[in-house]
Order: C-alpha cells, then structure tokens, then sequence
C-alpha cells in the first residue's frame, strides 16, 4: 500500500513537469514552398483565400499593395505580391491604368478601380 501511495503522485509529477516543459516548445510553422497547404480544408469558412492573379476571378480577392513609378514615368502597381504595369494581363486581369492612388483594371470585361489604403489603414 505504501509503494502504491508514493509511486503513483511521483508517476503524476514526472507526467506533469514534461508536459510542461514541452509547453514551452518552439512553435511549428508549415512552408509551403509555393504549393497548397494540405492542412488547410479546400472548402468552407476557413478555406485558402486566393492569392495568385491567375486565379481571381472577383475584385473583392485583389489586394493593391503598392504603386510605384519609373525614372522614364511608367509606373507599376504590386497586387498580390506580383507587379503589373498598364496593359498587362494576367487571367480575366487586364490593368488599363495606373496612378499615383489608383489602379484601373477589368475583370472578365468590366471595370474596377482599386484604391491604395490611407497611411494608417485602410478607408
């Protein structure tokens, strides 16, 4: 009875204290090295949103990341991590125009004009 009294808290406390050491553990993070993460559902609420300007087919999944403008005047927009310059198409994308605050493109024929966000967020 005794064993039993003092092995099973000390069976207890070695479970605990590596439970908490592994708590402290670095975090792992998948890469995905450009392919799909397979751990991510392909449909549903928490679905991959899209990223590649091949693949979009709404405005509302392009994101205007920057606009910057050549030593000669062309100037270029970053929109999802790829640059584009005027009269570029990519998919349904065709990019019609770029300024210093907008970009004008179509998607599948008609005309949208992305805004660049406000220093601070977006409006």
């Amino acid at each position: 009875m005794t064993v039993k009294r003092v092995l099973i808290p000390t069976i207890l406390l070695v479970l605990f204290i590596g439970l908490e050491s592994g708590a402290g553990a670095e975090n792992f993070e998948y890469n995905s090295h450009g392919r799909r993460d397979p751990f991510v559902p392909l449909v549903g609420s928490e679905r991959p949103a899209v990223t590649k300007l091949a693949d979009i087919t709404s405005v509302e999944d392009i994101r205007l990341e920057g606009i910057v403008s050549g030593a000669g005047g062309d100037m270029g927009a970053m929109m999802n991590g790829e640059m584009m310059k005027v009269n570029d198409k990519v998919g349904d994308i065709v990019v019609k125009s770029i300024t210093k605050a907008a970009v004008t493109l179509t998607i599948g024929g008609k005309e949208y004009q992305l805004k660049l966000p406000e220093e601070g967020g977006q409006k």
